[in-house]
């Protein structure tokens, strides 16, 4: 373990005995620019940072080559964080870029407060919900996930089809969410429409968004509540985030981010991961409480999968299984924790998750001892084109960090629907 999660550990043990809701701390930054053409306050021109390889970089200049990047796009509203301190025991300096409109239509400027489509984002969020009820003695990831039900699982209609195969008693929360279930990643991708194990649960990495709605529903089945109001009072309420949510709500009206046109909107129903809202500023701060700064577990070692790599990963793409092709170059020590990627830099840790979809991008990385400091990004962008802008924002913000953007998808030309 290094010095920097030893010294947490101790801390949060002795906190044990007076637990207390840790609030993240609020950005030091001024407001948003009120105008998507309005150049940089005074104030934001002085602001500066330092990327991953010790380089200082500074609002202005970046603020000029991320409009570039943007007009030459077919991005309409985007939204960064960057967050940076030289350990997690200090308050972090925060920056604030916004960029375009939450609706072309109304021509309303994307600002601090704007709310965007996340997509994958919302799976570290239910990861930390999972481990928060296991802290409380409501939840064990290694039990089956069957034995939480009244009936068994395939009795409800949603997961008939796996009645023939009794693999499914062996699935458990720690598999669901490392993505090592064996589920299809979706049921609406396969020629026959039905749910089925491509391999046995506690293998090899295969993602699957299947599962996570499979551990979503035995969640609101054993606790009587919907996804969004348990993760509201376990999760939002606890480090006040106010502006994320797994649906849409009328609080997050007039600050919403619209996708292009012919996307798909939010869903009404929440899923973990593809209904999931949030500003860059929430998420950002819950980063900085949850991965930085340990996420107040009562027992440390219960934090512990969320923080380190679970599973290995050598599947060619994040939706293929490592037969099915070959390996494309990933970067050293790429693993999956529960909802994160990880990879290591000259022995420095990156953690990532990422999502592009039909009119959204989403982005969010955390760089430990790059160089020296504690550098956390989240970047949200809606009405993205045919080719991402997400890599050569991370190159204008934090330096060359190789992304696995290949891996996930964004660099490919294709839009994942």
């Amino acid at each position: 373990m290094s010095p920097l999660y030893i010294l947490g550990l101790m801390v949060l043990i002795s906190c044990a005995a007076r637990p207390q809701q840790i609030v993240p701390p609020e950005p030091t930054a001024p407001a948003a620019p009120a105008n998507y053409l309005k150049p940089p306050s005074a104030a934001r021109s002085e602001w500066s940072w330092t990327d991953a390889q010790g380089k200082v970089r500074t609002y202005l200049q970046t603020w000029d080559k991320l409009q570039k990047i943007i007009d030459e796009s077919g991005v309409s509203g985007l939204s960064l964080v960057l967050t940076q301190a030289d350990s997690w025991l200090k308050n972090p300096d925060t920056y604030y870029f916004d960029f375009g409109f939450e609706n072309p239509e109304t021509r309303k400027p994307v600002d601090g407060s704007t709310v965007f489509p996340a997509g994958r984002l919302g799976q570290p969020v239910f990861g930390y919900l999972v481990l928060k009820l296991v802290d409380r003695g409501l939840f064990n990831i290694d039990q089956p996930l069957n034995e939480y039900l009244p009936k068994p699982l395939p009795d409800y209609p949603a997961y008939e089809d796996l009645k023939s195969d009794s693999r499914y008693k062996r699935l458990t929360a720690r598999w669901v969410l490392t993505h090592r279930s064996g589920l299809a990643n979706s049921r609406l991708t396969r020629p026959d429409g039905k749910l089925v194990f491509e391999r046995s649960p506690g293998g090899y990495f295969g993602y699957s968004e299947e599962a996570y709605r499979l551990l979503q529903f035995v969640l609101e089945q054993k606790f009587g509540r919907s996804l969004n109001d348990l993760v509201k009072s376990v999760v939002f309420d606890f480090l006040a985030l106010r502006e994320m949510g797994y649906v849409r709500e009328p609080r997050f009206e007039g600050h919403l981010a619209s996708v292009s046109a012919g996307a798909k909107e939010t869903e009404s129903e929440s899923y973990v991961s593809s209904t999931f809202l949030t500003s860059a500023a929430d998420y950002s701060r819950f980063i900085w409480a949850v991965v930085v700064s340990g996420g107040a577990f009562s027992n440390p070692y219960i934090g512990l999968p969320y923080h380190y790599s679970q599973t290995i990963v050598r599947s060619p793409t994040i939706f293929e299984s490592p037969r099915s092709s070959g390996r494309l170059d990933l970067p050293l020590g790429f693993g999956w924790s529960f909802g994160w990627g990880g990879y290591y830099i000259e022995g420095h840790k990156v953690t990532f998750v990422g999502d592009r979809r039909q009119g959204m991008e989403s982005y969010a990385t955390v760089l430990v001892g790059l160089p020296g400091k504690i550098t956390v990004l989240t970047m949200l962008a809606v009405g993205s084109g045919e080719r991402s802008v997400i890599g050569r924002i991370l190159n204008e913000i934090v330096g060359d960090i190789d992304p696995p953007l290949v891996w996930l998808g964004f660099e490919n030309g294709e839009i994942k629907k």
